[in-house]
C-alpha cells in the first residue's frame, strides 16, 4: 500500500513538474518572439526547445544571477570568457561546479575502491586538470578554424562591398552563408547591433569572444576606416594576404616540428608503459617504489622532471608567427 502511494506521488509530481516546465517554455517564447520582432533580425535557425534544455537554461539563469550577486572579479570573468570561447553553453561557476561535483564523485569512488584516500586525491586532481585540458583543447580548436575561415571570410566581405552592400548587409551574409564559428560569431554581432549596440562594441566584443590576433588586425582596419574613409575592400584584401601567408608559415612550421612534439610526447609515455608493464608482469620490480618513503620520493621527482622535460621540448617546438 505505501509502494503503490509512494508511486503515485512520484507520478503527480513528475507530471507537476512538465506542466511547469512547459509553461516556462510557452513563456520564454513569447519573450523570444517580442524581442525578434522589436530587433528585427531573426536567427538562422528557429527550433522548438525541448524541456531538458528549458531546464538548462533555468539553470543557466540560476548560476547567472548568483554570480552577479556574489562575485564582479576578473576570476569570474575570465571563467566566464573561456567558456565562450570553448563554445560551451556555460557560465564559469556553471563549470566550476559541475567540475567539482565530478571531482567529488571521483574522488568518493577510487577511495571506496582502492580502501586509500590518498588513491581518490589522486584521482580527483587528475579529474580536474583533465577538465581544463578538455576546455583549452576545445578553445584551440575553435580558434584554428576560426582562423582557417578568416582569409575566405575576408574574400567574402570585400567582394560583397565591391558589389555594392554594405558592411552590414555583408556581415548578414557571412551569417547565413559560412559554417561556425565564423557565422555565430557574426550572427551575435548582428543580434548584438539590432537590440541597440553600436557596431564598434560590437566588433570589440567579437574580437575579445574570439582571441585571435590576425581578427584583432581586421577589427583595427574596419574601425580605422569608418573613422578616416578609403577603400575597404582594398584593405581588406591586403589583410588576407598577409593571412593566408601567415597560415602557410603556420603550416610549415607545424610539419617541421611535428617530429618535435611527437618525441616530447613519446618520451612522457614511456614511463607510464613501463610502470604498467612491470606492474602486470613482476610487480616485486616495483613495490619498493609503491611500498617504501625513497621509493615515493623517487616517483614525485620522476613526475617532476617528466612535466619539466615536457614543458621544455613544447616551448622549443612553440614557434609564434
Amino acid at each position: 500500500m505505501i509502494l503503490l502511494f509512494s508511486l503515485l506521488f512520484a507520478f503527480l509530481f513528475f507530471i507537476l513538474l512538465f506542466l511547469g516546465l512547459m509553461a516556462v517554455l510557452r513563456r520564454r517564447r513569447e519573450v523570444a518572439e517580442r524581442i525578434q520582432m522589436f530587433s528585427g533580425y531573426q536567427p538562422s535557425v528557429v527550433r522548438k526547445a525541448s524541456v531538458f534544455e528549458v531546464l538548462r537554461s533555468r539553470l543557466h539563469e540560476i548560476f547567472a544571477e548568483k554570480a552577479r550577486r556574489t562575485d564582479t572579479g576578473l576570476g569570474r570573468k575570465k571563467l566566464d570568457l573561456m567558456m565562450v570561447r570553448a563554445g560551451l553553453p556555460l557560465l564559469g561557476s556553471e563549470f566550476l561546479a559541475i567540475s567539482a561535483g565530478g571531482a567529488l564523485l571521483v574522488f568518493v569512488i577510487f577511495a571506496l575502491a582502492t580502501r586509500n584516500p590518498v588513491t581518490g586525491l589522486l584521482a580527483l586532481l587528475l579529474f580536474l586538470a583533465a577538465d581544463f585540458v578538455f576546455v583549452q583543447r576545445r578553445i584551440t580548436k575553435r580558434l584554428d578554424n576560426f582562423q582557417r575561415q578568416l582569409a575566405d571570410c575576408l574574400s567574402l566581405v570585400a567582394n560583397s562591398l565591391r558589389a555594392g552592400f554594405s558592411f552590414l548587409q555583408t556581415m548578414e551574409i557571412i551569417s547565413r552563408e559560412m559554417e561556425p564559428p565564423m557565422s555565430t560569431e557574426f550572427e551575435r554581432v548582428m543580434r548584438d547591433t539590432s537590440l541597440g549596440k553600436s557596431l564598434d562594441e560590437a566588433l570589440h566584443d567579437m574580437d575579445e569572444r574570439v582571441g585571435s590576433a590576425d581578427f584583432s588586425l581586421v577589427v583595427t582596419a574596419v574601425l580605422i576606416q569608418q573613422q578616416v574613409g578609403g577603400n575597404l575592400a582594398t584593405i581588406l584584401d591586403t589583410i588576407r594576404e598577409t593571412i593566408s601567408e601567415r597560415i602557410r608559415l603556420r603550416r610549415e612550421i607545424g610539419t617541421l616540428t611535428a617530429q618535435g612534439r611527437a618525441t616530447g610526447i613519446i618520451l612522457a609515455c614511456i614511463p607510464v608503459v613501463l610502470a604498467l608493464f612491470f606492474y602486470t608482469l613482476a610487480p616485486s620490480f616495483i613495490q619498493p617504489l609503491i611500498t617504501t618513503t625513497i621509493g615515493h620520493i623517487a616517483i614525485g621527482a620522476a613526475i617532476i622532471l617528466e612535466i619539466v622535460g615536457f614543458i621544455a621540448i613544447y616551448k622549443i617546438v612553440d614557434i609564434k608567427i
